[in-house]
């Protein structure tokens, strides 16, 4: 995998939990998993994940 930037990296946290939010009621396994994978790149920047979530800042492309 390559090295992300750390707005790259929230950019990864928030889709996991985006996917979380929408799967949980049809993939309930794989959603979980995606939140604590989400949780890991979060602590991986010293953050918990809802404060990962507050700092994704836009990503113009």
């Amino acid at each position: 995998m390559p090295d992300l930037a750390p707005q790259e990296d929230l950019l990864v946290i928030e889709a996991l939990v985006e996917y979380h939010d929408t799967h949980a009621d049809e993939y309930p396994e794989r959603a979980s998993h995606a939140k604590v994978v989400a949780s890991a790149f979060a602590h991986e920047h010293g953050l918990m994940l809802k404060d990962a979530l507050r700092q994704r800042e836009w990503i113009e492309i």
